[in-house]
């Protein structure tokens, strides 16, 4: 895919701002929260409206990297491991012992068709066209190797709809793999009534949560998600190299290990061994104790701490400030930019009314805007054929004048 970004300024400090949260109040936001939530502003050069790519670090979740980095130079490594995953489980509802860690969202996709037993265990695969570019490469992998795989496409109005589904599902079908939010055009699927359409054919589902975590509202318990992935380098502000995977404990019995990692037992570091000075004589020469649970068939091996670190403070501020209230205070962003574009000429890709924090175009030649966008300091996303915005809780009705002006008309 033909892409074109503008890398982001990453430097982090301070920030104040006079237009803070003016409906902070009717939105029922405490001013503890209000205040905690500013002091995490990041300090940004220029109008950055680009966080579906990637999402700045906030203030605070810099300085627990910083801090772990100082740690590790006088000895202490700091281990917030069950904290973040407790965190996240509470972000989307799940328990504790249903989450662990992969190396990234699609990675994590990766290790839930392999648990599947894909591709010797045949069957049907549906996904859409909405769904994350890097995944369609694992699905045409599969059906090189026999699975039978649909992708459908979306509609004229950017939306994949619910009867699409019904009328591909078979009894063959095995797995319904979908991206939550899109990171295309921001379409937010029903998750509950596709879960409703793959559960009545015995099939699973999987969600892809990248573009949503942290921005939308996410419930996988009442939704019915059988599994998920989600990395951290977007909306949940950590980085690259570590993502979250979540699946409902009562399918761990019918799931094949996807992979051997030493952390799936309990004594990695000491297990009973019969081949080293002082042991005793016997055989094998290595015995190891397996984790139950989650931990027993996905966990790899150590996550990259740094990374824990800024996800553990951005989780506990997302907590703290409630993902109903981002959405809310970025709502009016959202309809002014499908409002104000639409009459501008630019031809919709997002569906009208969304509330997801991607809005998209459909804009021949997108690229070609990308002097324009350089010149007047601000970062969107282009594409050949469309370009997209995807504004945070930093951004402000400021920024989204700013990139339309810079757009113009079609």
């Amino acid at each position: 895919m033909d892409s074109t970004r503008r890398k982001f300024v990453s430097g982090l400090a301070a920030m104040t701002s006079a237009s803070l949260f003016s409906h902070n109040h009717s939105l029922g936001l405490s001013i503890e929260s209000q205040d905690f939530l500013t002091r995490n502003y990041p300090d940004l050069s220029g109008t950055y409206l680009d966080n579906a790519s990637r999402h700045p670090m906030t203030v605070t979740a810099a300085a627990a990297v910083r801090d772990y980095v100082s740690g590790l130079a006088t000895g202490n490594e700091a281990d917030v491991s069950s904290s973040v995953r407790t965190n996240f489980a509470e972000l989307i509802n799940a328990n504790h012992d249903e989450i662990t860690y992969a190396p990234s969202t699609t990675l994590g996709e990766n290790l839930i068709t392999t648990a599947l037993g894909m591709p010797a265990s045949g069957g049907q695969i549906i996904t859409d066209a909405l769904h994350f570019i890097g995944s369609f490469y694992l699905y045409e992998q599969l059906k090189r190797q026999g699975m039978d795989v649909i992708i459908l496409p979306s509609q004229e109005d950017g939306t994949i709809s619910l009867n699409q589904y019904k009328e591909a599902i078979t009894e063959e079908t095995v797995l319904i793999a979908v991206s939550h939010v899109s990171w295309i055009n921001g379409f937010e699927h029903d998750l509950k009534s596709l879960s409703d359409i793959a559960h009545a054919a015995g099939a699973y589902l999987y969600v892809d949560l990248i573009q949503s975590a942290g921005n939308t509202p996410i419930d996988v318990k009442a939704m019915g998600v059988d599994f998920a992935s989600c990395g951290t380098y977007k909306w949940l502000m950590g980085d690259f190299g570590l993502a979250f995977l979540y699946v409902n404990k009562l399918h761990l019995e019918k799931l094949q290990r996807p992979w051997y990692g030493y952390l799936q037992t309990r004594n990695f570091v000491s297990p009973e061994t019969h081949m080293y000075p002082f042991d005793t004589p016997g055989s094998p020469q290595y015995i190891s104790s397996r984790k139950s649970g989650i931990e027993g068939f996905f966990n790899g091996s150590f996550p990259p701490r740094m990374i824990e670190a800024a996800a553990n403070i951005s989780l506990q501020m997302l907590l703290e400030t409630g993902i109903e209230f981002l959405q809310a205070r970025r709502q009016p962003l959202i309809e002014a930019l499908q409002t104000t574009l639409r009459e501008r000429g630019f031809r919709p890709y997002t569906p009208q009314g969304s509330k997801s924090p991607i809005v998209s175009f459909i804009n021949k030649n997108s690229e070609s805007l990308n002097d324009r966008l350089a010149q007047a300091n601000v970062s969107i996303s282009t594409y050949s054929d469309r370009f997209r915005i995807s504004p945070s809780f930093y951004n402000d009705m400021n920024d989204i004048d700013r990139v339309i002006d810079v757009l113009g008309r079609a």
